[in-house]
């Protein structure tokens, strides 16, 4: 029940007003990462109570572990997702198809960016092309590589002001690490 909302000052711990929680239906009534909020601070400004949201215009979700028929809120708000699928061993277009409703039933514009591209050759790079054009997605591909930089300046160029982006993928396929060359600096641990 407890919340990080930030304002022009900086981030600040937040709790939801008594009438937000119990009038709740269900966990998608609640805040989650990237939602507008109606807040009031208090203590100077180092606490805040959320009485409300504003509309979302996308909404991220998954279901959630288990039988029951739920959902797990990712993000809200987003315009892209960039779905990240390493050209290793890890590439697999099922799993791309599932992002991808993911991605589309929330309203989200979908990217696929391919990682390590720099581990296979321009040939094998070009059949995984043809094998998400052959699947029927068509959305930008975008190929990069954090070792080589190959593609990352591309990709950054995708990047406008005032817009908000996501990555999605699998553990491994590099998000931490591309999100790392986007801005610029070594902000987030990596695995090797």
């Amino acid at each position: 029940d407890s919340y990080l909302i930030r304002n022009d000052s900086g981030e600040v711990r937040a709790e939801l007003a008594g009438n937000l929680l119990y009038s709740a239906q269900s966990g998608m009534d609640l805040p989650c990462v990237g939602d507008w909020v109606f807040a009031q601070f208090y203590d100077a400004g180092t606490f805040a109570i959320i009485y409300d949201l504003f509309p979302r215009k996308s909404l991220l979700r998954r279901k959630t572990a288990g039988k029951t028929i739920d959902a797990q809120l990712i993000a809200a708000n987003i315009d892209t997702a960039f779905i990240l699928q390493s050209c290793d061993a890890n590439f697999n277009i099922h799993r791309l198809e599932r992002y991808l409703v993911m991605v589309n039933d929330g309203r989200v514009e979908p990217g696929l960016v391919l990682t390590k591209c720099d581990l296979v050759n321009a040939q094998e790079l070009q059949r995984l092309v043809e094998a998400v054009r052959q699947a029927r997605i068509d959305c930008p591909i975008h190929p990069i590589s954090n070792t080589t930089g190959a593609g990352l300046e591309a990709l950054r160029g995708m990047l406008q002001p005032g817009k908000t982006y996501c990555l999605l993928g699998s553990s491994g396929v590099g998000k931490t690490t591309t999100l790392n060359q986007l801005i610029g600096q070594a902000q987030f641990d990596t695995q090797a």
